[in-house]
């Protein structure tokens, strides 16, 4: 099975609430062999470093009934003792208002739990290994 993201991504500027610096966010669809899978935001930040925020929401797509999705988070970033970006499990959407498109937002210690966990690696594997965007965040220098 195969993952792809739909081309018409959509990416804004955006403030932090926690440290007033600007922050873009990518969102897309992503499709397992064709059909819609989830959606991801993934938003690129300057806290420690360069790291990034992505919550991926998981379910059916087919209608407005939203009862079962569920959404991981995690961030991406440097971590001291690691060569590189490391992913961690952080709770999902947590900077997103209530809505019902998120369904369950899962804590991290629910996330590394779930059933969907291997699916929720996969995307995010796919995100960073097929978004310029994020990709070029990453590897940036962060502002001075």
């Amino acid at each position: 099975m195969s993952l792809t993201t739909a081309p018409n991504l959509q990416i804004a500027e955006h403030r932090c609430p926690d440290c007033a610096q600007p922050f873009r966010r990518v969102t897309g669809f992503v499709h397992r062999d064709g059909s819609p899978y989830a959606v991801f935001y993934a938003s690129c930040h300057h806290h420690d470093g360069n790291d990034v925020l992505l919550d991926a929401v998981f379910g059916t797509w087919e209608g407005d009934d939203h009862s079962d999705h569920v959404t991981f988070g995690c961030r991406i970033g440097p971590v001291p003792g690691q060569p590189g970006p490391a992913v961690q499990l952080m709770p999902a959407a947590a900077s997103f208002d209530a809505a019902a498109l998120f369904g369950r937002k899962l804590s991290s210690d629910e996330a590394a739990r779930h059933p969907r966990l291997d699916d929720f690696r996969e995307l995010v594997q796919h995100v960073l290994s097929t978004n310029t965007v994020i990709a070029a965040h990453l590897r940036a220098d962060p502002p001075r």
